[in-house]
This record gives C-alpha cells, structure tokens and sequence, in this order.
C-alpha cells in the first residue's frame, strides 16, 4: 500500500502483509518523523478472504485478509487478473471460431466458384454440340432397333399388295423397309462414334464432324429422291399434283435438315472451336 508522511510527505510503499491490523510504527526515512501506518477498512472495492487464491494459506479461522500473509499477493488484484485472462481467453476463442466460419464460408465459396467454373466450362460449344449429335445418334439407333424388331415382311407385304396390282419382290421389301432400318442403325452407330472423338477435342474428331454434317446434308435429299423414284416407278395412278406435293416434299425437307447443319458446319471453323482442338 502507499504511504504518506504526515510532516514532510515523503511517498512511499509497503506491503500490506507487513502491516498488522493493530498497526505499525515507522520512521520517516527522509526527516525521521515517526507515525503509525494502520491498513485501510475494506470498502466494496476490496476482496476479503480467508484462503489465498494464489498460494492457497489460510487462516484456519473467521479472520480475514486483503493480501496474502504469506506470499504478499493482492486478493483483488489477482482475481482481477484471472478475471482479465479469462476475458482475453474468451474472446480469442470468439475470434477463433469467427475466423473458422469465415474459412468455412471461403471453402464454401470456393467450392460454389468451383462448381459453376465446371459448369461453365461444360457449356463450351464443343460439348454441346457433341451432347446433341449424340442424343440424334440415339434416337436414330433406338427408332432402328425398334423397327427391325418390330418388321414383319408378310403384313408389309400384304398392306401394299392391297395398293396395287401383283406379286411384291423381297428385294423391293428389302429395299424399301428393311435397308432403311439397318440404314438409321449404321447412321446413329456412326454419329455416336463422331461425338465421342469430338468430346475428346481431337483433330480428328472436328474433320469427322464436318464431314458427318455433310453426308447429312447430302443424306436427306437423295433419300427423298430415291423414294421418289421409286414412287414414279410404282404401279399405281400418278397425278400433277401428286409431283409437284413430292417435289416441294423434297424441297422443304432438304432446307428444313439442310440449312442448320450448313450454319452448323460453318461453326465448326470459328476460332472458339478450332483453338481449343488437338492435334
């Protein structure tokens, strides 16, 4: 505790173990000046104990102390203490879990960034073009098995003996049925094997592409063409109307497939395309 003299008010300290509670008596070691120096009465502010918080002396009775007898710890200063590491201990721990969600959050949001990047990069035109040749080539080869498995020559047969006059050849069944089948196999087989060499981004794969939308291109047409030569050639009534409905058949159906495989094939050659393929 601080001390003061009464005559010369000199400034000094001791502790307040070495004071008793009846008192000590001092000398001013500045004028000599001798006076009592007494402990202060607890108020609110000063913590009374029976057992030292820090070294753990007792008194083993109803007497009471500010300041350890024995090791000369502050009672109030040293629960203060704790007090105020207890509070730091505490808001480090706040913090520590602040910082953890805020790396929870950023993983969270890396992973987020991540996800669309993917999906991002999935949406390259090149994917999209191969998932969609794709999905032609299976439908084209789902309609073909479906339709072999479903042929049967003799109610074919039957239904257009009912058209028109005489025997029907198997080779003409053959030609107008069952090679058109085996036809959109071997088709869908084929464009399935472009879009995967395509998916791959391979050199290769971008002048099968071109290629498979030019046969496509030329596809459509001649098989319209075919079967309206056939259709000339068939023994039944022709009309005017009846060419010119088969000529504007083949017409719009050659512009309808025709136009956006061209426009498709133009793409091919974009630098957005060609720059990420290789060799």
């Amino acid at each position: 505790m601080k001390i003061s003299c009464p005559k010369c008010n000199a400034i000094g300290t001791i502790p307040d173990h070495e004071i008793p509670e009846s008192g000590r008596f001092i000398n001013c070691p500045r004028c000599h000046e001798g006076f009592t120096v007494t402990k202060p009465r607890a108020g609110a502010d000063v913590y009374l104990v029976d057992v030292c918080p820090s070294c753990g002396f007792s008194t083993f009775d109803d007497e009471t102390f500010s300041a350890c007898p024995k090791c000369g710890i502050v009672v109030k200063m040293f629960i203060e203490r704790q007090r105020e590491e207890q509070l730091l201990k505490r808001n480090q721990e706040l913090l520590g879990k602040k910082l953890s969600n805020v790396d929870a959050v950023s993983v969270q949001q890396d992973t987020a960034a991540d996800v669309v990047a993917d999906f991002v990069d999935n949406l390259h035109p090149v994917n999209l073009i191969s998932l969609g040749v794709a999905t032609v080539a299976i439908i084209f080869i789902g309609l073909g098995l479906w339709e072999i498995i479903g042929y049967d020559s003799n109610k074919i047969q039957a239904k257009l003996m009912e058209e028109r006059d005489g025997q029907i050849s198997a080779l003409y069944m053959f030609m107008h049925y069952g090679l058109l089948y085996w036809g959109k196999i071997f088709y869908g087989l084929s464009a399935l094997a472009v879009s995967i060499l395509f998916l791959k981004r391979l050199k290769i794969g971008l002048r099968a592409m071109s290629a498979l939308l030019w046969t496509s291109i030329a596809l459509v047409p001649l098989l319209y063409i075919i079967g309206f030569i056939f259709w000339v050639l068939a023994p039944i009534t022709h009309t005017i109307s009846g060419y010119l409905i088969e000529i504007l058949n083949i017409l719009f159906m050659s512009a309808l497939v025709g136009v956006p495989l061209y426009l498709l094939e133009l793409y091919l050659h974009e630098r957005k395309i060609t720059s990420i393929v290789k060799l």
